[in-house]
């Protein structure tokens, strides 16, 4: 049990890096589907590679482990990262990341309507605080009209199919390993987007060597580390604790933000951080 607590509070303090790292090599002129196609080429490698030298029947899967990883690949784990990295060409990495945790929320509201949890007052209210606090941490209230409001959709869109993903994890995958969930989901995510944007991204990407620096350091440090860390703390305690040790990514994205970014981080943006941690605690634990 408490393997799952450590490998949960790893996975969220490499997810707050992500932001700073996909910045960056968003600078290099590469859009956010051109990013993901030669990360996921890295990280695809390195996982099959990996997995081999280790143990090579983690390779093997039945059909139906398969078709669910497929499901997770191509409908969870690729719209995530797409809207995701999209959302950062817009808003400041803090809130994105902020965005991206309402999806405990969203969790929340697929219980009520698709499995019949009853609605009470404390978890209505603590959606709204919830939903204050998103207001908050885009400074809406401060009268900053520099936000996106393209960048907010693709924010939430993240957020939707982040909750998806987790929610398809624990339920349909809880027997596969971590290791080969990444690598198998990745793949087909990876597939997904070849047939979208076409072999032409290999030949037109213009890769230089820092940005190839940092296409690797997201391969490794934003995407095999933190997703099989992820799965594996789902198998071991379950989303619904996941998700709550989570939140512990917004700090970490804001505190990296600020140091490498240099963005600001308002005092509305703080108290609308501490509003949406609080309220997605209450909602998870309830």
């Amino acid at each position: 049990m408490k393997k799952g607590y450590i490998y949960a509070i790893q996975s969220a303090i490499f997810f707050g890096t992500a932001g700073v790292l996909v910045k960056l090599a968003e600078k290099s002129g590469f859009d956010s589907i051109e990013l993901l196609i030669f990360q996921y080429t890295i990280a695809i490698i390195i996982l099959f590679t990996f997995i081999f030298i280790k143990d090579k029947s983690k390779l093997v899967v039945s059909k139906k482990q398969l078709f669910h990883l497929c499901i997770l690949g191509i409908v969870g784990n690729t719209f995530m990262t797409v809207f995701y990295y999209k959302a950062f060409e817009y808003l400041d990495v803090s809130m994105v990341t902020i965005l991206l945790f309402t999806y405990p929320i969203m969790v929340f509201v697929y219980s009520i309507i698709f499995e019949q949890q009853k609605l009470n007052l404390g978890k209505l209210f603590a959606m709204v605080i919830a939903f204050i606090g998103c207001l908050l941490a885009l400074n809406v209230f401060s009268g900053n009209k520099n936000y996106s409001f393209l960048g907010i959709i693709f924010g939430i869109l993240s957020a939707i199919f982040y909750a998806f993903m987790n929610l398809y994890c624990e339920k349909k995958l809880s027997d596969v390993d971590s290791l080969s969930i990444n690598a198998y989901s990745t793949l087909f995510s990876y597939i997904s987007l070849i047939i979208f944007s076409g072999p032409k991204v290999f030949l037109e990407a213009h890769l230089n060597q820092d940005t190839f620096i940092y296409i690797v350091a997201l391969a490794i440090f934003c995407e095999i580390i933190p997703l099989t860390l992820l799965y594996k703390a789902i198998q071991y305690i379950g989303s619904v604790k996941v998700s709550i040790i989570g939140n512990l990514e917004i700090p970490t994205a804001m505190a990296f933000s600020a140091l490498f970014l240099k963005e600001s981080i308002s005092i509305f943006q703080l108290i609308g951080a501490i509003l949406i941690v609080g309220a997605v605690n209450f909602v998870r634990k309830a």
